[in-house]
């Protein structure tokens, strides 16, 4: 019985019959709001294991260096510290940037790190039980505050991408929205047409709508040339049907982006 009330809730599925992970249950006490603390964590884990990994590689290679001559195995450390130094040193600084607000490194880099620890993040959280969409939920609000910290708004063109899955009432407004602040909203349906609307327009920022696993795919992708705020959307009836975003969210996006609010 319960199988056959799933498959009834999928008839008027399209993208949401292969939405990986759901099984059709409309539970949605799985509506994320984390804070950007999360992903600092499993971040932290992802930095301390790549680092020991390191060390133990060095301790491994360190005999046959010693053969070849003893100078390379000094030289094997001292590149070895440099390194683990400074990625603690530059994780330390992206979290104050994010936790304090003030800018201390440039935002390019800062989300580029991000975006390159975030797989090894996934994979120890999924190894401990946490979903998927709440770590990137706090990985869209951890990439935002970098944004926040580093980008001052000034001339340029701002576009904001929303999905096809939004309610017609909240298309609307978004359009309203973009339309006060003198920004183009774009529908996409996907990653590919979100970039060729980007190669297209050339914004110098962009405001993405979308579900947490397209928001972070489109950040690893564009954040580093391209300042970007991510909004995840809310799925009461589930993905890629009828979803929803709080537009007081969209407004702070847009006044970082621009200096203005609409």
């Amino acid at each position: 019985m319960e199988k056959r009330a799933i498959d009834t809730i999928r008839l008027d599925r399209k993208l949401g019959d292969e939405w990986e992970d759901w099984s059709g249950d409309l539970d949605e006490s799985v509506t994320y709001e984390e804070t950007a603390a999360l992903f600092t964590l499993f971040a932290a884990l992802a930095l301390f294991i790549v680092l020991a990994v390191l060390g133990f590689a060095l301790y491994m290679i360190e005999p046959r260096l010693s053969q070849v001559h003893p100078a390379l195995v000094w030289a094997a450390r001292a590149a070895a510290a440099l390194f683990m130094i400074g990625s603690a040193g530059f994780g330390i600084a992206l979290a104050m940037s994010v936790f304090t607000g003030r800018n201390l490194l440039h935002r390019g880099f800062g989300q580029t790190a991000a975006a390159k620890i975030l797989p090894l993040a996934l994979a120890i959280a999924r190894r401990l039980g946490v979903p998927r969409d709440r770590l990137a939920n706090s990985f869209v609000r951890f990439s935002n505050a970098i944004v926040r910290a580093s980008h001052r708004p000034g001339p340029g063109k701002t576009i904001i991408l929303i999905p096809r899955c939004l309610t017609p009432d909240l298309k609307k407004a978004v359009q309203e929205m973009g339309a006060r602040a003198g920004i183009g909203v774009f529908t996409a349906t996907g990653g590919g047409e979100a970039r060729m609307v980007i190669r297209r327009e050339r914004p110098t920022g962009v405001i993405g709508v979308a579900c947490e696993r397209d928001l972070i795919s489109g950040i690893s992708d564009i954040a580093p040339k391209i300042a970007t705020l991510g909004v995840a959307n809310k799925r009461p009836e589930g993905p890629c049907k009828n979803t929803l975003i709080d537009l007081n969210e969209l407004r702070t996006a847009i006044e970082t982006l621009t200096g203005s609010r609409p």
